[in-house]
């Protein structure tokens, strides 16, 4: 996907021509210049290729996993690094500040971190220097490697979205930057940084093994191209300091882990070796599997008299194991609802989902209790097509346009059949469930120009006026939520089912101005004025409203005690389906690369994200660009929300945000807990025995 938006192609075919503008100026000096040798280096290097675009394979999925695993399970330690630095970096933005410098470094960052890392690869390869071309090869590659754990369990938030007044200068340059950025970058991964930690390993394998000096030229130029890179990722709120330091250590270790590791590795993956293996394979194909299979056997030898390495391995192949089957379960959360086969809506209240289906044998409705598993069909008069259904705890309505059924569960078992059906003669255009001070429910439904409550108990009405723009209501406990829409924008009303008191608070749309201007430059015609609110969703003193805002929605999150409010969704995408409960909101973005095209011209499925009243922390829970989202609803213990893949097959499934460390695997990491304990002693013993202590005396 990344590969389809016109900065990223503009970026990767700029950072080609310079690397090649710059091949003079570098070249060693025994070197001559010639179109043969491009040809010459995939011939003789592809090894080295795939080692080194191997990271560009699984990064994709490892950003993907880091963003699971940062929605389950908070391992957030932006904290630390901001107890150990402050807000230093704070003072270089500000010092620095300037639109030029907001340009020059954000393509600088991009482009310029693309054109030294292939040229550090390409030159060694194209001038025919295998020495070197081992080196740094494989000193990219374990850079790469010795990050990954730090980006899936030491999470630290880029600069500008942490520290108060800083911005992320880069992420928001223009609407194309920002959607590209999102997919390639989780923006949790700052330590270590990699456009400090690639180059350095570079330089420092250049200096460590340029034995004649052939590429001192190009040291110097890393040299720079370091300090600089170090200025403009601080400068565009994206790094911290120690992200720095980190990035330095990590090529520390990559280039002393090249050090000891490139004679084995290139004695099997030459390809000039390559080549001999497979001409005697041609020309002696049974004896090659006869030498296979004894260097294989002689591989096994050590195990004959295991010692101290064969015990580590052990060890460490159990740690592996362990820390294998613990990411497993934490980042698969998803428990599919195996009885909706093919939903077309849902909602969930506390511990209970209630979805509709409509199949070839009509509409059928269920409910579900997601903790217990139990299962009820819902009953009442036959429904010609699929209803909409909204709930409040235990209780839930199912309505259409003329017609709504109130259901309460209880602890008989078979088919739950509906305590009355309302019938209305005009359309219903909204419905929400409300309560009095004593607890008892009540139906708010909105007709046209006019709020019907209806008492769940004896079936009595009380009718309020409404605003003729009115057309979404949400309910908490005696609280109603009424939106409206004004010459000034969108407001909305919020009374009770027991006064007439009204209060109304008017809603903020608009982003920061440098966004909302980044946006109308890109074509996009924001309408602040003329805006409306399309959902609505109210809990305790919480209310989420989802405003149109022209050619997309913003979600919006008021606190109603206070009136303060913001935009949780991402001002640049459309947002929709929102969905409060238990701490957090639900909610769904689409990301796409033309902010002209919406609704089913959109290239890019709903992804579903959670907003954390508490931290004020927003996730992304899921990232498939081959499924689409849709309808998340905040249950007691999860989300519940529907899929939908490219096939257009439909199905019902929860995350959930309890432990999820299956029974089976439970005893295999108590077993893991156990094992090592003797493994350890053995270890210890073959490091430390009598032989060891008397090799050393002698």
């Amino acid at each position: 996907m990344v590969g389809e938006t016109g900065i990223y192609i503009t970026w990767v075919t700029g950072s080609i021509l310079i690397s090649i503008a710059m091949i003079p100026i570098f070249k060693p000096p025994y070197a001559k210049i010639s179109a043969d040798g491009f040809i010459d280096m995939f011939r003789r290097y592809w090894a080295h290729m795939i080692v080194v675009f191997s990271v560009y394979l699984w990064k994709d999925l490892l950003d993907g996993l880091d963003r699971v695993l940062m929605a389950n399970t908070q391992l957030d330690m932006t904290f630390l690094v901001f107890a150990i630095e402050g807000d230093t970096v704070l003072w270089v933005q500000d010092g620095l500040r300037t639109d030029f410098l907001d340009v020059a470094m954000t393509h600088f960052y991009v482009m310029g971190f693309m054109t030294a890392t292939f040229s550090s690869f390409v030159y060694p390869i194209y001038f025919d220097d295998r020495h070197m071309a081992d080196r740094v090869s494989l000193s990219m590659f374990w850079v790469y490697v010795l990050a990954v754990p730090f980006y899936l369990f030491l999470n630290v938030k880029v600069t500008g979205n942490y520290i108060q007044g800083m911005d992320t200068i880069a992420y928001d340059l223009t609407p194309e930057i920002h959607n590209w950025f999102n997919r390639i970058d989780p923006f949790t991964n700052g330590m270590p940084s990699l456009h400090i930690g690639l180059p350095f390993a570079i330089w420092l394998s250049m200096h460590r093994w340029d034995e004649d000096g052939r590429w001192k030229r190009y040291r110097r130029f890393l040299l720079v191209f370091i300090l600089l890179t170090s200025v403009s990722i601080v400068y565009l709120g994206i790094h911290w300091i120690v992200d720095i330091i980190g990035g330095m250590v990590v090529a520390i270790m990559a280039v002393n882990l090249t050090g000891k590791t490139q004679g084995p590795i290139w004695r099997y993956a030459d390809e000039r070796l390559f080549t001999r293996r497979l001409a005697r394979i041609l020309d002696d194909p049974i004896g090659s599997i006869k030498r296979t299979f004894n260097s294989s056997v002689s591989i096994l030898e050590p195990l004959k008299e295991p010692g101290k390495n064969q015990t580590g391995a052990i060890i460490l192949a159990l740690l592996l194991m362990t820390g294998s089957v613990i990411l497993w379960d934490v980042t698969h959360q998803r428990i599919s609802i195996e009885e909706a086969e093919s939903p077309t809506s849902a909602s969930g209240s506390g511990e209970w989902l209630v979805w509709v289906e409509d199949s070839e044998d009509g509409v059928s409705i269920t409910a579900e209790n997601v903790s217990s598993g139990e299962n009820r069909t819902i009953g009442g008069e036959i429904w010609l097509d699929p209803p909409r259904v909204a709930t409040s705890g235990s209780c839930f309505v199912v309505f259409s346009e003329n017609r709504a059924d109130y259901f309460e569960q209880d602890d008989a078992e078979g088919t739950l059949e509906p305590l009355f059906r309302k019938e209305t003669s005009e359309n219903i255009t909204d419905l929400s469930i409300a309560s009095d001070s004593n607890g008892k429910r009540k139906l708010a439904i909105m007709l046209e120009g006019k709020l019907v409550l209806v008492d769940t108990q004896d079936e009595s009405e009380k009718l309020l006026e409404l605003n003729s723009n009115s057309s979404v209501i949400a309910s908490f406990g005696p609280l109603i939520a009424i939106s409206e829409k004004s010459t000034s924008g969108p407001l909305v009303n919020i009374t009770s089912v027991e006064s007439d008191l009204v209060i109304t608070i008017p809603l903020e749309p608009r982003s920061d101005e440098r966004t909302d201007r980044s946006i109308e430059n890109s074509g996009v015609t924001l309408e602040f004025e003329n805006s409306s609110v399309v959902e609505l969703e109210l809990e305790s003193n919480w209310l989420v409203a989802t405003v149109d805002v022209g050619q997309f929605n913003r979600t919006i999150l008021v606190d109603t005690l206070s009136f303060n409010q913001s935009i949780i969704s991402n001002p640049r995408w459309d947002s929709s389906s929102p969905s409060i409960g238990n701490g957090m909101v639900a909610f769904l973005q689409v990301t796409r690369d033309d902010l002209n095209t919406f609704g089913g011209d959109s290239d890019r499925n709903n992804d579903l994200y959670v907003h954390y009243l508490e931290s004020g922390q927003t996730d992304q829970l899921t990232n498939d660009e081959d499924v689409d989202q849709s309808l998340p609803q905040t249950l007691s213990k999860g989300i519940a929300f529907i899929e939908e893949d490219e096939q257009g097959q439909k199905t019902l499934g929860v995350h959930s945000f309890e432990d999820t460390i299956e029974d089976r695997n439970r005893l295999l990491l108590q077993a893991t807990v156990l094992v090592p304990i003797p493994l350890i002693f053995l270890w210890v013993t073959q490091s430390f025995g009598a032989d060891q202590i008397l090799t050393r005396q002698v």
